[in-house]
């Protein structure tokens, strides 16, 4: 079953439970009572349910598509290699450079 469906689930459970027995036990009105059974689910769940919420957080993390590269990445490995080389090479252009680049021969 999909983790975010189990947490849900189980969420919803404590919640019913929680008003169940606070509409049994207490003389509490029903909307007080609803309003603090949100309350102590929220606290429970909290607490109990971690290993789902970890579940559920990478299962939406694994669904996310991720570029293998983008251009910071190129450029920030690009500035250590050029860094870290002892040989003379030609500094790594940002995009701010190409920038200004442009700007320069644009108001030529």
């Amino acid at each position: 079953m999909k983790a975010w469906l189990v947490y849900t689930l189980a969420r919803l459970g404590i919640f019913a439970a929680a008003l169940a027995l606070l509409l049994i036990l207490t003389p509490l009105p029903w909307y007080w009572a609803t309003i603090v059974a949100a309350l102590v689910g929220l606290l429970v769940s909290y607490i109990a349910l971690t290993k789902l919420r970890a579940n559920v957080t990478e299962s939406l993390a694994n669904r996310r598509v991720r570029p293998e590269r983008d251009a910071d990445t190129d450029f920030e490995d690009d500035f250590v290699d050029a860094a870290d080389s002892d040989a003379p090479s030609e500094r790594p252009v940002s995009d701010a450079d190409r920038h200004l680049a442009h700007r320069e021969q644009d108001q030529d």
